[in-house]
């Protein structure tokens, strides 16, 4: 069968499992992740709206708790590692963004890129930003 594109490969997704409790609206991803749509929650193999959680900041947040069972939390991740969103948002379209006042990671920007963040700023001991050539960081 002839075909338009690149050539079918097989693959699997990553997923892991959350137990809820009746309260907890937050757990903590072991994957990399994306947007709400980079992912498929179920509770109790009910697929969940995207407009049921949010990906933020490396955690699963639902606006509801999920209802207390064992395992009953399922999130797949679609592709194999997803990009992380760039940024957090204060508001559900991203218009406003926000960011940590503490850099704790080592960050580099890589040549040709911009970057942009909003100060004032703290680089946290043993960390470092690095600016490559031919990028920019700008704080405002």
């Amino acid at each position: 069968m002839s075909y338009l594109g690149n050539q079918l490969v097989n693959g699997s997704f990553q997923s892991e499992y959350f137990s809820g409790d009746g309260s907890t609206t937050e757990y903590n991803l072991a994957y990399p992740h994306g947007n709400e749509p980079s992912v498929i929650v179920s509770i109790s193999g009910v697929k969940q709206k995207t407009d049921s959680y949010a990906l933020i900041a490396g955690k699963l947040v639902f606006t509801e708790a999920p209802p207390a069972g064992s395992n009953n939390i399922e999130v797949v991740y679609l592709g194999n590692r997803v990009l992380t969103n760039p940024y957090l948002s204060a508001d559900t379209y991203g218009i406003i963004r926000i960011n940590p006042n503490t850099i704790s990671e080592n960050v580099t920007i890589p040549t040709l890129y911009n970057a942009s963040s909003a100060g004032p700023l703290t680089i946290a001991n043993n960390r470092t930003v690095t600016v490559s050539n031919g990028a920019v960081w700008v704080i405002i």
